[in-house]
């Protein structure tokens, strides 16, 4: 894992956070060893999703991640991580509920397969994705739904040993501008740009008033970050269990 991402276990006091600055949080979901302190930190909705899922891997994955955002936004609000309350969106996206507002913290989680990134902002909407690389995945057909026309011919446009990498950028831009506008799959899906700047892919943000940053966080995944307004701050923490 990249040295970018501080590792910090001591959640006794409370944790700070600018007007202009966003704090990512890695959260590694493949820790076998995780603490069984993890499921009492969920509420009893988010005990009864867990148990559904049908393999332990998803459970656990599940399990990591919720508890992990509840114990980062407790340290931000001042409240106990069991006792967080939430809210949806119109969309289903996620909100702390008002009786935590004084902060005006928002945040946002998006996980897949071993990894799970969790955004923190001050009073502007965020929202974060990350997808795991798959080699075998025929992205094209993936891109032939979702993408524009200009988009796909963009990424057909590409020599071919980049176009894979191009798919998955340009998806986790799109995932992160839908959740940080709060409107899911039915949004419009022509917020991003494909381009090629020597020898390498990049992809821009094209909707005024949001800001589009790449994320690195492992060489196996994509991750990308919008957020509205003007260009954060960026703070990288990675998230471990706090030692007892």
């Amino acid at each position: 894992m990249r040295s970018r991402f501080l590792v910090r276990r001591d959640f006794s006091a409370s944790l700070l956070l600018g007007e202009n600055e966003v704090h990512v949080w890695l959260v590694q979901t493949n820790d076998k060893s995780s603490s069984p302190d993890f499921k009492d930190l969920l509420s009893s909705v988010e005990q009864d999703r867990a148990s559904k899922f049908k393999f332990e891997t998803d459970r656990r994955r599940y399990t990591t991640s919720h508890a992990a955002l509840r114990s980062i936004l407790s340290k931000y609000v001042n409240d106990p991580a069991r006792a967080l309350q939430f809210a949806e969106g119109p969309y289903g996206k996620p909100k702390l509920a008002p009786s935590h507002a004084t902060e005006k913290i928002e945040f946002n989680l998006s996980h897949s397969h071993e990894l799970a990134l969790i955004a923190v902002a001050q009073g502007r909407e965020i929202g974060v994705d990350v997808e795991w690389i798959r080699e075998a995945f025929v992205f094209d057909e993936v891109a032939q739904r979702f993408f524009t026309t200009k988009e796909v011919a963009a990424l057909h446009g590409l020599p071919f040993h980049l176009q894979r990498e191009a798919f998955y950028k340009c998806w986790t831009s799109k995932e992160a501008f839908l959740k940080a506008k709060g409107t899911g799959l039915s949004g419009q899906l022509d917020e991003v740009e494909i381009v090629l700047t020597d020898y390498a892919v990049r992809v821009k943000g094209t909707i005024p008033n949001f800001f589009l940053v790449g994320l690195t966080v492992d060489r196996r995944y994509e991750a990308a970050l919008v957020m509205k307004g003007v260009e954060p701050q960026l703070s990288y923490y990675a998230w471990r269990w706090p030692s007892k």
